[in-house]
């Protein structure tokens, strides 16, 4: 039960610090993350400009390259639809 608070407190810490519409991206963007998990490798948080903070029990070494796969595939439409309302916006450039 810890882990599960500890997960929901860096997660809305995180999203405290930027502007609502920033929250809402990256309260989707932690969603997203969290479908991606696998084997050890588990979302910790997201940052302020909306990359996933992880962490893993083993090596992780495996775990990694499926993680950014997946999330790069599933937060595609999550950023494409933030940025084409904040062209101007941090790492929106080529997105």
């Amino acid at each position: 039960m810890r882990y599960v608070l500890c997960l929901c407190v860096l997660a809305v810490a995180a999203c405290s610090t930027g502007n609502p519409v920033e929250n809402s991206r990256n309260e989707d963007l932690y969603r997203v993350a969290r479908t991606c998990e696998n084997g050890s490798l588990v979302v910790t948080g997201i940052s302020t400009d909306g990359t996933p903070t992880t962490r893993t029990t083993s090596s992780g070494a495996s775990e990694r390259p499926a993680f950014e796969k997946c999330y790069a595939e599933k937060s595609a439409p999550i950023w494409k639809a933030y940025c084409s309302t904040q062209p101007g916006a941090p790492n929106c450039a080529g997105k």
